[in-house]
């Protein structure tokens, strides 16, 4: 039910790749995981990328959540035969809104996160995947530590 919510946005940035001036700077595409939705990527040089999505929260609550992460990249962690294969990791923020508050729930919940993942550049191709684990420290509306991560796939225009 939730994909059909990616499926349109998915169509529109696969179609704006035929505007992109410079090949493979910015990279849109779905995540799966903790939460499911869209995500994007701008590549400011091979080494740092910000990194954003907004999605369903997966766990049932009835929520959305929006994200922003800084990403550092280690290019030679893996050698690959073709592509790259570089190790990320990071720092940013997540709020996270249920739909339904009371008594118990304030309705928002922010923390930090902290990912970590392995990144996968095809290479001759204008596609990105990534496996990612990031532990996140909540702030509101107790202080909780846990772990949020999964896969994410984008088109780099």
């Amino acid at each position: 039910m939730r994909f059909k919510y990616l499926l349109i946005p998915l169509i529109l940035l696969l179609a704006a790749n035929s505007f992109a001036t410079e090949k493979d700077i910015f990279g849109s595409g779905v995540f799966v995981g903790d939460t499911d939705g869209i995500t994007g990527k701008y590549k400011l040089n091979d080494r740092h990328a910000p990194d954003v999505s907004f999605g369903l929260e997966a766990a049932g609550d009835n929520g959305h959540q929006i994200y922003g992460d800084y990403f550092f990249y280690k290019l030679d962690f893996l050698k690959v035969s073709e592509g790259k294969q570089p190790l990320y990791f990071g720092g940013g923020a997540q709020n996270i809104t249920d739909s339904i508050a009371d008594a118990k729930n304030t309705g928002d919940k922010f923390s930090l996160r902290f990912p970590v993942g392995n990144d996968f550049l095809f290479w001759k191709s204008s596609l990105d995947a990534f496996f990612e684990l990031a532990p996140v420290l909540s702030s509101t509306p107790d202080m909780k530590f846990q772990f949020g991560g999964g896969i994410d796939i984008k088109l780099l225009f």
